[in-house]
């Protein structure tokens, strides 16, 4: 009865995981051996020795359920800030600094880029470097080839970059781990990153981003000034609880900064007097207090902070092009947070239903199971209530500097997060050398 039981149990294992995790044939997925073919024109590799690597590949789901709900497209405001803005990480950056006080100092003055704005990067991507990834590069970079077929052909380019990379430093492409996009390191730099903005900064003859944390630490602040840092200019505004209408009108979640100083002072806008005229800002509103909920109804879906009509079409499994001119959107897509979209038709095939109801064979949970469930539920409403000090909406007049944060990750909460995190860490290492004079 037992070795029965355990038979079942292993087949089951094995029919769920075959579902999401499948070995690569290269004859079945041409985008990936595009690759290999621009790779050994290019003769930096054999055909040999790519269909040796791409053996090793899995096609793996869990990359693709990432890639469609990052925490960007699905937390307010608030939530989100609150996951980089805990006062353990605040404190782990502070000791961080103070660790690494001379490089960081050196990386400052040949860059421009401040200490606290490194820190809080490191901070944000790896949390000091104590979690660089769990996923293996090349599997994710392959999956996002095959299976995300928006954004097929950037990942393709960054599955070249990773393999020239790893040959060219006589790493093993099979035991490189990263994020679920394929990043690295301390810094979470993809592969094409690596290979432009990264350098040596420790001068010991090799770039390691992964195992030295002087090279991160170098590598960031050069990203940030060849992607449009301006040394000594701030990233934004405090927030402002009011505007103008005519300011209001303006405002949005972009991160672009497009809007003349001058012609928002003639509209109202109450800017520090030390801003030039003819200086682009952007006019950004956030707003912490909105939990916008899920829609009951399958065939609608309701706007969150950060959506694009594409990425909403993406995670729902539908055509972009199909969504759009359902609801019908402009060429450009626009949405708005709150919005109610339908959703096209999901034209499901009788033998996909077959696999799905294999895949969904599981047990369930015992009663510990559930209870350990609803403990997690209500600390989560609980966190949620005490979300954030912003309770209605808020304004900021973004500089050039928030641009070049948004080049590192195009989430302007990412940014914000990013801005607020290095203030934190900044105040509290003030504080930490204070004491200690």
């Amino acid at each position: 009865m037992i070795s029965r039981l355990i038979l079942i149990t292993v087949s089951v294992a094995l029919l769920c995981l075959s579902a999401t995790t499948q070995a690569i044939e290269l004859a079945e997925h041409p985008k990936v051996d595009a690759v290999v073919k621009r790779l050994v024109d290019k003769k930096i590799y054999s055909r040999d020795e790519l269909v040796r690597i791409f053996d090793e590949a899995k096609f793996r789901q869990s990359v693709l359920d990432a890639m469609t709900s990052p925490a960007e497209y699905k937390f307010t405001w608030g939530k989100y800030r609150n996951l980089f803005l805990k006062q353990d990480r605040i404190d782990q950056g502070v000791e961080f600094w103070k660790e690494h006080r001379e490089v960081l100092e050196r990386a400052s003055s040949t860059y421009g880029v401040p200490e606290s704005m490194i820190v809080a990067i490191i901070g944000v991507e790896s949390k000091f470097g104590r979690f660089k990834g769990k996923y293996k590069v090349l599997d994710s970079l392959v999956t996002l080839v095959s299976g995300f077929p928006r954004r097929s052909a950037f990942f393709a380019d960054e599955l070249e970059h990773f393999l020239i990379l790893t040959k060219q430093n006589d790493l093993d492409p099979q035991s490189i781990l990263g994020s679920y996009a394929g990043a690295v390191g301390y810094p979470q730099f993809i592969s094409s990153s690596y290979r432009n903005f990264a350098v040596d900064f420790n001068a010991d003859g090799s770039t390691d981003l992964i195992g030295q944390v002087d090279d991160a630490i170098g590598s960031i602040a050069n990203y940030f000034i060849e992607n449009g840092w301006k040394p000594g200019e701030p990233v934004t505004s405090k927030p402002i609880s009011s505007v103008p209408d005519s300011i209001r009108e303006k405002a949005s979640r972009k991160r672009m900064v497009k809007h003349k100083a001058s012609v928002l002072r003639e509209l109202g806008a109450q800017l520090n007097s030390s801003i030039d005229g003819d200086e682009l800002l952007g006019i950004l509103e956030l707003n912490a207090s909105e939990h916008v909920r899920e829609s009951v109804d399958k065939t609608s879906y309701i706007v969150r902070a950060g959506d694009t009509a594409c990425q909403i079409a993406d995670r729902h499994k539908v055509s972009c092009r199909e969504l759009m001119k359902l609801n019908n959107l402009n060429s450009r897509g626009d949405i708005f947070r709150d919005q109610k979209l339908r959703l096209p038709a999901i034209v499901v095939k009788k033998s996909d239903k077959v696999e799905k109801s294999k895949s969904l064979v599981k047990t369930s949970g015992s009663k510990w199971e559930v209870a350990s469930a609803e403990i997690k539920k209500n600390a989560e409403r609980e966190a949620v209530s005490q979300i954030d000090k912003y309770d209605q909406p808020v304004f900021f007049f973004t500089h050039a500097n928030f641009y070049a944060i948004t080049r590192y990750n195009q989430s302007v909460l990412y940014a914000m997060a990013v801005h607020d995190l290095s203030e934190a860490i900044h105040a509290g290492f003030q504080k930490a050398i204070a004491v200690q004079q």
